[in-house]
């Protein structure tokens, strides 16, 4: 047995060190000690732990005149060198009553077994994620670190502690350190995240892309002219799947970029609840942030620059920093084939037509691989080729594994998307699903009279109501209730009866008086 993992007790506060494979640890209070004890009563070199021959010695390196005493089982060494079958304390020297300054302890060793999960973290003492290939867990995404996190299993517990790693380790959405775990601990790297249970990392975050499920939101504002508030958005509620491409459409002012806003996290809801992959998405946006790609409507980028370039200096930023120049070309041309900008890398981003800057700032968001893209009006002032060359291309990024939202006033090309949103005035949803359907749900023949109809308050609101009482609606509405609670959103709309024609009431008659009128009567 030549690796040994330490336990490292300092009062409340816990760490671990992975001996991986070397020979022998210091541990002292020096800078370059394996195992760093910042106190004041520790030697720079206090102890040196050893293997010989398989086994594991400590040897206590303290001075005749140390402040510091080192126990092994609470017992004085007997010896320079002991085996280190017991954990060792370091305790300031005549002193019993008060609490150690530091225990160290090796964790118990689990040899690897086979068979069974691969993500059991029974099977071994430590389990490694990250990038680099010798994890035990790997992760491809370009924000993750060679070595990320790690997870020590002493045989009873699983801690887990972040391996100094660039962006960091979020359990429950907390940044740490190191943690206990317990059931139902929620793991987010960038790019994934797994829920630890019963000694088992599980994944929650799909690899083809991120389900999005919209619970009854509402946007509200303070009217500037009034004491009340305006509604933006009213009581929305739909399901993104993962991978889908869908489109928002509606009239100027419809709350299109307010819903898309409260989507991604920018300009949140004051009521409802956002979930993504079944997690609430507000309550872990930290978890979140490296796998969200948003393509504002104007583009922001330096036209100075050439493609290449812009793309390259934008993978530095977004990357880790250990990534290799290798890998981070790769990433750029992979960037560059996915927009098919192909043979334009040297061309200055002024030289570019608008639909090419487009593909660029599309091209930016896909460097950091991430698993639901947002779009706000993407071919805005593109004509018509080339709007069905964008809609193409995001067609083919969402089958690729990515969910794609986008805004379009470009009604030509729905036929593209899964499914398309209409929302009507005060941001009410008033149909979602294919676009083949929409003429025939509104009854209208275009869409320039679907949208001047539902710019009127009234008409929306019976849209919205219709919505609810579609069968899609009440089959959503029963998986809403199922995964999230009863009353996560509204319920379906009663059905109105159908009266037939003959059996319907008569108009009602005037109620003015009958006026008689005389009509001489002519004699002969």
């Amino acid at each position: 047995m030549k690796n040994i993992v330490l336990k490292i007790q300092e009062g409340e506060l816990f760490r671990f060190c992975n001996g991986e494979d070397r020979l022998q640890l210091i541990i002292g209070s020096k800078r370059t000690a394996d195992i760093v004890i910042k106190s004041p009563y520790v030697q720079p070199e206090q102890v040196r732990i050893l293997c010989k021959n398989g086994v594991w010695y400590a040897e206590d390196l303290s001075e005749p005149d140390c402040k510091c005493s080192v126990l092994l089982g609470k017992k004085a060494f007997k010896k320079p060198v002991l085996k280190f079958d017991a954990p060792l304390t370091l305790r300031r020297a005549g002193e019993k009553k008060n609490k150690p300054i530091a225990e160290i302890s090796a964790v118990k060793q689990i040899r690897p077994q086979k068979g069974g999960s691969g993500f059991d973290l029974t099977k071994k003492t430590v389990t490694t994620v990250g990038s680099g290939e010798k994890c035990d867990i790997r992760s491809q995404n370009p924000l993750v670190s060679e070595r990320h996190f790690f997870i020590v299993y002493d045989g009873e517990n699983c801690f887990i502690e972040d391996a100094h790693s660039l962006r960091g380790t979020y359990v429950n959405n907390r940044k740490i350190k190191r943690s206990k775990l317990n059931d139902y601990d929620r793991i987010s790297i960038p790019g994934a995240a797994y829920i630890f249970f019963r000694n088992k990392l599980l994944y929650s975050t799909a690899a083809g892309g991120i389900r999005i499920d919209a619970a009854d939101i509402c946007k509200e504002v303070q009217d500037r002219n009034s004491r009340g508030k305006i509604s933006l958005v009213t009581h929305v509620s739909f399901r993104i799947g993962a991978g889908d491409f869908v489109a928002v459409v509606g009239g100027s002012g419809a709350g299109k970029s307010t819903m898309l806003d409260c989507i991604n996290g920018m300009r949140p809801a004051t009521s409802g609840k956002i979930y993504y992959d079944t997690n609430d998405y507000y309550e872990n946006m930290n978890s979140y942030k490296g796998v969200i790609g948003y393509v504002p409507q104007k583009d922001i980028m330096h036209d100075d620059l050439t493609v290449g370039a812009a793309l390259r200096y934008t993978a530095q930023l977004r990357t880790r920093a250990d990534i290799s120049q290798q890998e981070l070309k790769e990433r750029v041309q992979s960037a560059i084939a996915d927009v098919r900008l192909q043979g334009k890398e040297n061309l200055r981003i002024s030289a570019l037509s608008g639909g090419q800057k487009k593909r660029v700032s599309i091209a930016m968001e896909l460097l950091s691989d991430p698993k639901v893209i947002f779009l706000d009006e993407p071919t805005s002032g593109l004509s018509p080729d080339l709007d069905l060359e964008m809609m193409d291309l995001l067609k083919d990024l969402s089958r690729k594994g990515r969910t794609i939202v986008v805004i379009t006033h470009a009604m030509e090309n729905l036929d593209k998307c899964d499914r398309v949103a209409f929302l009507g005035r005060g941001g009410r949803l008033c149909y979602y699903g294919e676009s083949a359907g929409a003429f025939r749900w509104f009854n209208r023949r275009s869409y320039s009279k679907i949208f001047a109809a539902l710019s009127d308050e009234e008409i929306s609101e019976q849209f919205a109501k219709k919505y609810r009482r579609s069968e899609d609606y009440k089959k959503l509405y029963a998986d809403f209730c199922e995964e999230y609670g009863a009353g996560c959103i509204l319920p379906p709309e009663q059905a109105e009866p159908e009266v037939a024609a003959w059996e319907k009431p008569p108009r009602a008659l005037s109620k003015r008086p009958l006026r008689l009128h005389s009509v001489p009567v002519q004699t002969t």
